[in-house]
């Protein structure tokens, strides 16, 4: 817990609180269901009558203690600090569920619908204001925190396995002791969805006005150079199946400069522990999808929950970051173009291909059908798109962000080796 400007961060942390359990009322007085963190809560209401704010303090309790029984040793005792937390939020969702009783209950399933859905934007709002001022997370995330910790999977994936168990325990007690879903409903299903892409966009719009008021500044790149002893890249991003590799390994013969890409795994499972099988598959591909859009942003204002992936990103900047700075070097794929955004001395290049080449030389290279070579060229793009997206939020293949784009196949590799050297020794005059 970061103990700076607690002026600004607690008010905003307590009224972050209080704005997502009116959205947790609301989803209550739809009778659609409510969202999956709220689900057992209010099963517990529904099943044995216990005030829903009692019911999420009692869960909270049970949550912090199996946070413990996961870490054990690993468990800090500031984590403790979610029981009162807990406390409070319950006593919140007790007076808005009173402040919501007056309002009367809707038969209309449209007016239900639509209930559901502003309660998932307010919820989204409440979670903007109260999780990046990094006072203490409600014990739903500790424990999903602390089992990404142990187990080493992602965040995204424990918190979609968190919210399902939650769900069907929660539906199958109420079909077992009341005879119908009680707190799951379709009300359940558009919040797990709905809150995180809401968020993404509330946050790409007003986050940086939040940040500004929370005083978060952006750390100073340390890829910053001077002309006396200056070291030249050139990075490369390339399209599946367009020779971006050979391309790069000519290009770094030619100049006499440091080649990296498989090199650069070694690099980094040397610095992060992790497996060059593990490095491969995971740097360059992401599942985009409504859960990332939430965890994208939960997890830059967390510090204690980063997920393998962002945690493996982190260490291949580190490691590009150090390359650029002590050599001259040749780095394919990476995002190294962002990473080194503000090097004085770098050549950026993106080398594209017509489809038909791509899909013929990956049929080629990997002995597949060309059909499967074709879902195969398609499927990498877009994951090295959405990879982009994620960490970048640019277009990846976007011209505007490279100082050159070339079709490889309009030129075959050695030529286009040759175009990108004459064009990156004119620009810096070497």
């Amino acid at each position: 817990m970061n103990l700076k400007n607690m002026k600004i961060r607690l008010p905003m942390y307590l009224v972050g609180l209080f704005i997502m359990t009116i959205g947790i009322a609301i989803s209550v007085k739809s009778n659609l269901g409510v969202s999956p963190v709220s689900s057992i809560p209010y099963t517990m209401t529904c099943i044995w009558g216990i005030e829903m704010g009692k019911a999420t303090i009692l869960f909270h309790i049970v949550l912090v203690l199996i946070q413990l029984i996961i870490l054990r040793k690993n468990f800090k005792l500031i984590s403790l600090l979610q029981i009162p937390v807990g406390v409070v939020f319950g006593y919140f969702t007790t007076f808005c569920n009173y402040l919501v009783s007056f309002f009367p209950t809707p038969d209309n399933i449209v007016i239900r619908i639509i209930m559901v859905l502003i309660s998932a934007a307010i919820v989204a709002i409440g979670i903007f204001l109260y999780l990046p001022t990094d006072v203490i997370p409600l014990a739903g995330e500790g424990v999903m925190s602390a089992v990404s910790q142990v187990t080493k999977i992602e965040f995204s994936k424990v918190k979609m396995a968190f919210d399902i168990t939650m769900v069907i325990i929660s539906g199958v007690s109420c079909l077992i002791f009341i005879h119908n879903l009680g707190s799951v409903g379709i009300g359940t299903v558009i919040a797990a969805f709905l809150v995180g892409f809401i968020l993404g966009i509330i946050n790409k719009v007003f986050g940086k006005y939040r940040d500004k008021l929370l005083g978060k500044t952006k750390i100073a790149d340390d890829t910053a150079e001077t002309d006396d002893k200056p070291t030249y890249v050139i990075s490369i991003s390339r399209e599946y199946g367009s020779g971006g590799r050979a391309i790069g390994k000519i290009l770094a013969e030619k100049l006499g400069y440091k080649y990296y890409d498989t090199e650069l795994i070694k690099l980094v499972m040397q610095e992060s522990g992790y497996s060059p099988e593990y490095i491969e598959h995971n740097e360059q591909t992401l599942d985009k999808s409504a859960l990332n859009d939430f965890f994208e942003w939960y997890q830059q204002n967390n510090g204690d929950t980063v997920s393998n992936i962002n945690s493996l990103f982190k260490k291949e900047e580190s490691v590009i970051k150090h390359l650029a700075k002590t050599e001259n070097c040749v780095i394919v794929g990476r995002l190294a173009n962002y990473i080194l955004r503000n090097k004085k001395h770098i050549y950026n290049v993106f080398i594209t291909a017509d489809e038909e080449s791509e899909i013929e030389k990956v049929k080629e290279r990997d002995h597949l059908s060309h059909e499967n070579a074709a879902k195969q060229v398609r499927k990498v793009n877009r994951e090295r798109s959405a990879h982009c997206k994620y960490f970048t939020n640019t277009d990846w293949g976007n011209a505007k962000n490279y100082n050159l784009t070339i079709k490889s196949n309009d030129f075959g590799y050695e030529k286009t080796a040759d175009l990108i050297e004459i064009l990156f020794k004119q620009k810096f005059s070497l």
